[in-house]
């Protein structure tokens, strides 16, 4: 009798191996050997879930996507609060968020060159954008605040402090996050 196979779960176990070995190792590591390897699956498995290394990128983009996704959905309460609840989601305060973003990273970079990434890179960019944009709505702004000039603002904060994370790994980088964020936001209102 053949063995019935959970194939969201297969999907998950390959994309947390993926995730891995775009953290740990770099792109260009990302093969199917490598990724079979990590995940403790025979290559064939792991081709018929991703018939191409493409189909692999994507999975991890999309992944990364529904990830945060997922846990901004779970977020509850409201005004200044849920606003920095929102925007830490979007931060490398832990191992997890930590490996999406530098594997987000790679992965973006590797769109500037390969236009069949490029729209789930985008795809990702607008999503952050959007929980920006949800934050901000959070807050009683002040009248003469432009929210959409903000969201843009309050993007590049992140954008920027994300990378300051991956690199200087504050020891107090929830935090230092909570600090700068709660400041930048405060002038808003």
């Amino acid at each position: 009798m053949p063995r019935l196979i959970d194939h969201d779960e297969r999907d998950r176990v390959i994309g947390d191996a993926a995730m891995r070995v775009l953290a740990r190792d770099g792109l260009g590591a990302l093969s199917v050997r490598k990724v079979a390897e990590e995940a403790g699956l025979a290559t064939a498995s792991l081709r018929r879930a991703f018939p191409t290394q493409l189909a692999l990128r994507r999975y991890c983009v999309d992944r990364i996507h529904d990830a945060v996704a997922a846990r901004v959905t779970t977020l509850t309460g409201e005004g200044l609060p849920l606003a920095i609840a929102l925007l830490l989601e979007l931060l490398p305060l832990d191992a997890t968020r930590r490996d999406e973003l530098l594997a987000q990273l790679q992965l973006g970079s590797l769109a500037l060159t390969d236009a069949t990434l490029t729209d789930s890179v985008r795809d990702l960019h607008d999503g952050v954008a959007s929980i920006c944009s949800v934050a901000l709505g959070q807050l009683p702004l002040r009248e003469d605040v432009d929210s959409a000039f903000e969201t843009l603002r309050l993007q590049a904060l992140l954008d920027g402090f994300a990378l300051h994370l991956l690199w200087a790994a504050p020891t107090d980088a929830e935090g230092s996050a909570r600090r700068l964020l709660e400041h930048h936001l405060s002038t808003l209102v």
